[in-house]
């Protein structure tokens, strides 16, 4: 005889349903509802009305958004973009996460803070801020004429090199996040083992620490590399309208050129690829299982 909240025994080579302690099967289906229904409208709903209108024309709008000389110059550069800030934040979110775990309290503390104010600021607030800075007479010109190294305004602002470092401090939360995870998930036993056999610091590092993190790295990667083909304001504001990324090019066909419809079907081509993308990944990479 069975209690409410107890599972019925199952076939042998059959795993069980996990479900929230203490709730019957009924229970669990009705707690899955709430998101169900939020995604459903927050997401579901947008994209069944971008492909609605994306398909007004009969279909044309895809084959006219391949036409279009800028999207096919935008996604090229889209592409390599998000691969130029995965990588850099890959690097620099790893040393970040190992800067936070090995540094001692005070310097914990300082670094998590500013992290956590990354997170908590706007990205427009942000990347006004780095307009600030690579403007021709901005900070980065008046920090270095301090040192007589600028005698001319610097051209850093609205090109393809000054998208980068905005677009890297914007991302590098989302690649130290899973990196710190990892560290602090770490078998110590084998840091000690290692230790007491001799190793190094960097041998320690290259044959324990190392294969732990790298799944949380790729994870971290993989999320920051996604995000980035979406991007819109950051490379906007910085990368100017000569540097337009995909994002910007539909926003033109949205607002300027006055075709919507090629404008859905250019985002529904982008969300198609960012999936496809992603599935990929996740299958090589299982990064679902890293962001939970």
């Amino acid at each position: 005889m069975t209690t409410p909240g107890t599972a019925m025994p199952r076939a042998r080579g059959i795993a069980p349903v996990r479900r929230p302690p203490g709730t019957t099967a009924a229970e669990s289906r009705w707690l899955l509802w709430p998101p169900l229904v939020f995604f459903a409208l927050a997401l579901g709903f947008p994209l069944v009305t971008l492909v609605i209108q994306s398909l007004e024309g009969g279909g044309s709008a895809y084959i006219d958004a391949l036409d279009v000389p800028a999207f096919a110059g935008s996604l090229m550069r889209t592409v390599v973009m998000a691969v130029v800030v995965m990588v850099l934040t890959m690097v620099l979110g790893t040393a970040y996460g190992l800067a936070v775990v090995a540094s001692p309290a005070w310097l914990r503390f300082a670094l998590l803070a500013a992290l956590i104010l990354s997170l908590w600021t706007s990205i427009m607030v942000r990347s006004f801020g780095w307009m600030l800075l690579e403007l021709p007479r901005g900070a980065i010109y008046w920090f270095l004429g301090l040192f007589g190294l600028a005698d001319e305004p610097i051209e850093l602002y609205q090109t393809t090199l000054g998208m980068y470092p905005a677009m890297v401090a914007v991302m590098l939360p989302f690649a130290v996040l899973p990196v710190m995870s990892a560290l602090q998930s770490l078998d110590r036993e084998q840091l000690n083992a290692a230790t007491i056999f001799g190793a190094g610091p960097l041998l320690t590092f290259r044959a324990v620490t190392w294969p732990q993190i790298l799944p949380s790295v790729l994870s971290g990667g993989v999320l920051v590399f996604v995000m980035s083909l979406g991007f819109y304001v950051t490379p906007l504001l910085l990368g100017g309208p000569g540097n337009m990324t995909v994002s910007g090019v539909i926003n033109a066909q949205m607002n300027q050129a006055n075709r919507p419809d090629i404008g859905a079907a250019m985002s529904i081509l982008l969300v198609g690829g960012t999936m496809i993308v992603y599935l990929i990944a996740d299958r090589l990479f299982r990064v679902s299982e890293k962001w939970g």
